[in-house]
């Protein structure tokens, strides 16, 4: 009897296959989400990028969530009309090229930011830098002491991605 009951209840929370068409409605949603992130980054205002955020998130679990429905078995699309997997199709495509425009954009725009977050550091620390000093032979000292005197209380940037 338990036995049941649990299958019951795995299969009530087993994720299901939406149709081709429903599919596709929620990837040209998720499509014209990353268009107007797009046009954001375009127009140099990444800050309002965060007002589709969770809908964005949801979006792309379902995406990821049916993907890896349909590529645990391809055959489950055979029962839907051929027009309506076409469409999906067609809609997938259009998506993908705006997720490749979507992704060089924010590529960019990291590059960006890293080189000026190492300038900064690298200015921060010239700045904290003590003044060279010279030895005996009027050449400027680089003694490992020195050197560990330069690099105490310097900025630190780290390249992390999220």
């Amino acid at each position: 009897m338990n036995q049941i009951i649990q299958q019951q209840h795995t299969q009530q929370r087993a994720p299901a296959l939406l149709p081709p068409k429903e599919l596709a409605e929620k990837i040209a949603r998720l499509k014209q989400i990353l268009e107007f992130e797009n046009e954001l980054i375009s127009l140099r205002n990444a800050k309002a990028m965060t007002e589709h955020q969770s809908e964005k998130t949801r979006l792309v679990g379902i995406y990821n969530q049916q993907m890896t429905l349909i590529s645990r078995n391809p055959e489950q699309y055979k029962r839907f009309p051929k027009s309506d997997v076409d469409y999906l199709k067609e809609v997938s495509q259009e998506f993908y090229e705006v997720l490749d425009t979507h992704f060089r954009k924010l590529s960019s725009v990291k590059s960006v930011t890293e080189g000026i977050v190492k300038a900064v550091a690298e200015e921060a620390a010239k700045k904290k830098a003590p003044p060279p000093t010279y030895n005996a032979s009027a050449a400027i000292n680089s003694t490992v002491s020195s050197t560990n005197r330069r690099t105490l209380g310097s900025a630190i940037s780290c390249n992390e991605v999220v």
